[in-house]
């Protein structure tokens, strides 16, 4: 609801106001009434309204005095000014101020009702706006924390961008937590997409001065960055008690929460979320505690962590990009048999993780998602049912198996599909395209067709639209006079020069020396 006061000497002038208007239909709600601009900015001063219906002529403070003081103190109220003088000093002198209407008592009722409504239409603009300004700075505050969290930006950003992160860049010390969520009943939770209470905890915690909170991309964990906390593990340890019980007792949800030591300088926050990062990933089911702090682990603790090779994670990325089956599945034995002698929890996060990256490939490389994809995605937390290695292997095994036979049904259908985006980009490969604006023509996610496009043609979309338009130049330099540059705006390229970079990258000659072997021949 948008909040109105009114401002006016004359008792029947506000109530007479109060009472002529159904407030409830500019979705309006009259909060007071005041005789003079004084009471009014008293109220101001306590309670922020959006609207200010008010006289000009009143005693103690006029309106104008009134909508002077609230520019001053920078409040974002609106006003419409009434008054029983026409004379043009006070319009002036209103509409310098930024009022919305100046209207003549007695008020005409329509025309009060129209300015009302265009007042109702500009506040909810701007609260729109405000949200839309809010959430995007909020996505740029999470980004640069997390990127500070995991060392992926540099000091001289961080001092750039100080204003947007609001943390102290000199701390007595720093940590980073992490909050992971696992259902309690995994078949009965992904059935019904309930989600972990992360937005209340964000909530509660963001009213702690000391705590930032930052959000991860698959809803099942919450990021921590304590800051100023040398002398406060009782205090974390108290807020986080609170969470795990708090996330028990109203959710279906479990969770575990993970810390790591203490960070004296900000350039060294990264280490923090090292340890945080590798304690985290041993939490599950089966976990003795629901907190573990990174001072309180055993030294050769890492031993019995999951272990995977940063080359193997490319690896997997790799080969789902070209439909390499039995290479991923190979990749796969060889991290479980290096890991056989960890832990259940450890070798069930570690199932989730490989399963899930060949899944998350299918989102990002594979086609648009659909019923059996979500299937897919609601059942891989089924990996932490399951309690031992083999049952464990065999699940990952034919997960993957349903990945790639999903994505070889969409690949058989869309052979077709194929064959008339390639005669369509033969057609049209001198028109302003790109792979974006292909996908969208035949309603295809662009990363999908450019990876069934390489495999088709063997070539990159980029390097198979040059192809096509250097060859057509080539007959057009052989059989034509037009210059290289009319040609270059045949082909398809709107920048002569770049035309000609590519024609020497892809002929090693430019056009006038091509142009000049064609006629010596």
């Amino acid at each position: 609801m948008i909040d109105v006061i009114i401002v006016d000497d004359e008792p029947l002038i506000r109530e007479g106001l109060v009472k002529l208007f159904r407030w409830e239909d500019f979705q309006m709600q009259v909060r007071a009434v005041f005789s003079n601009g004084s009471l009014a900015l008293e109220y101001l001063e306590k309670q922020p309204v959006d609207l200010i219906i008010t006289d000009i002529k009143m005693p103690v403070m006029n309106g104008i005095e009134l909508m002077q003081e609230c520019l001053k103190r920078k409040y974002e109220s609106k006003f419409i000014v009434l008054s029983g003088y026409s004379d043009f000093e006070y319009v002036k002198t209103a509409a310098r101020l930024g009022i919305e209407n100046y209207l003549l008592k007695p008020v005409d009722t329509q025309e009060m009702s129209q300015t009302l409504h265009q007042v109702r239409h500009k506040i909810q603009a701007l609260r729109q706006d405000r949200v839309m300004l809010e959430e995007g700075l909020r996505i740029l505050r999470n980004n640069l924390l997390y990127r500070l969290m995991t060392g992926k930006i540099s000091y001289e950003e961080i001092e750039e961008r100080k204003d947007y992160i609001h943390i102290p860049l000199r701390s007595s010390g720093y940590r980073v937590a992490i909050l992971k969520f696992l259902p309690k009943d995994p078949a009965e939770i992904l059935s019904v997409s309930h989600r972990p209470p992360i937005q209340s905890i964000r909530r509660h915690l963001e009213e702690k001065d000391y705590i930032n909170t930052v959000t991860d991309f698959s809803g099942r964990m919450l990021y921590l960055l304590f800051c100023g906390c040398a002398d406060r593990k009782s205090e974390i340890q108290a807020d986080l008690d609170n969470i795990i019980n708090y996330v028990s007792a109203t959710s279906l949800f479990y969770a575990y929460a993970s810390i790591g030591f203490m960070a004296e300088t900000i350039d060294t926050i990264p280490d923090s979320y090292v340890k945080a990062s590798a304690l985290i990933n041993t939490a599950g089911y089966n976990s003795s505690v629901a907190i573990r702090w990174a001072e309180e682990t055993v030294e050769n603790e890492a031993l019995l962590l999951p272990h995977v090779e940063f080359d193997q994670l490319m690896q997997l990325n790799e080969k789902f990009h070209y439909n390499n089956k039995e290479e991923i599945v190979s990749i796969t034995d060889d991290i479980f048999h290096t890991n056989r002698y960890i832990p259940t929890d450890g070798l069930q996060m570690l199932t989730y993780m490989i399963v899930s990256k060949v899944y998350s490939n299918v989102r990002l490389y594979g086609s648009s998602p659909d019923t059996e994809c979500t299937k897919i995605e609601k059942e891989l937390e089924d990996a932490y049912t399951l309690t031992d290695y083999d049952s464990l292997h065999s699940w990952a095994h034919r997960m993957i198996d349903r990945i790639f036979s999903m994505e070889g049904d969409k690949t058989l259908s869309g052979t077709a599909n194929i064959k008339k985006i390639i005669r369509y980009l033969d057609e049209n490969y001198a028109c302003d395209i790109n792979l974006k604006t292909i996908a969208d023509t035949f309603h295809l996610n662009a990363l999908y067709l450019g990876r069934i496009l390489k495999l088709e043609t063997g070539c990159s979309f980029t390097d198979y639209i040059n192809r096509l338009r250097i060859d057509r130049a080539q007959e057009l330099l052989s059989h034509t006079d037009l210059s290289a540059k009319q040609i270059a705006e045949k082909v398809g390229y709107g920048n002569d020069k770049y035309f000609n970079t590519q024609f020497k990258k892809y002929t090693d000659m430019t056009p006038g020396e091509y142009r000049k072997e064609i006629i010596k021949s």
